[in-house]
């Protein structure tokens, strides 16, 4: 089944940090999965992991497809394993705003429906712990 799913979030914080929340080893790691290897690049493969429900791993291995600091960068996704069903896309736009930074994140491909719903429920919550995260590293920078 086709399937787009987005979400939009505002941050009280600048674009640049915003930016830097998704395009950092670290700030991945915090609020989406954990990964080593990321490089906001066009053509970089890289790949995320974490533990499923089941206590398996997961390995999603993704590519940056589009770069354009700091307003929009698009990735593919798969989970390993899952190849034959064909490549998903991530794509985040950012647009600065008076009182911070608007992210709206689209993720589309072809998925079944249990899939589907999966997407519509983790997205969110992946962006609010952005958002847990933007705050903890301003708090810690104002601090210093």
């Amino acid at each position: 089944m086709k399937f787009e799913v987005s979400v939009e979030r505002k941050y009280p914080h600048p674009i640049s940090a915003v930016w830097k929340g998704l395009t950092t080893n670290e700030a991945i790691s915090e609020w989406l999965l954990k990964t080593t290897n990321f490089e906001p690049t066009v053509g970089h493969h890289f790949q995320m992991t974490c533990i499923d429900n089941t206590g398996h791993l997961d390995i999603y291995r993704c590519q940056v497809l589009t770069v354009e600091p700091p307003h929009r960068m698009v990735w593919s996704w798969v989970l390993e394993g899952n190849e034959e069903q064909g490549l998903t896309e991530v794509e985040f736009q950012l647009k600065a705003t008076d009182t911070g930074t608007t992210v709206t994140l689209f993720h589309r491909g072809d998925r079944d429906k249990g899939m589907l719903e999966r997407f519509k429920s983790g997205w969110p919550h992946k962006l609010d712990r952005l958002a847990d995260g933007l705050d903890g590293r301003e708090s810690s920078a104002a601090a210093t």
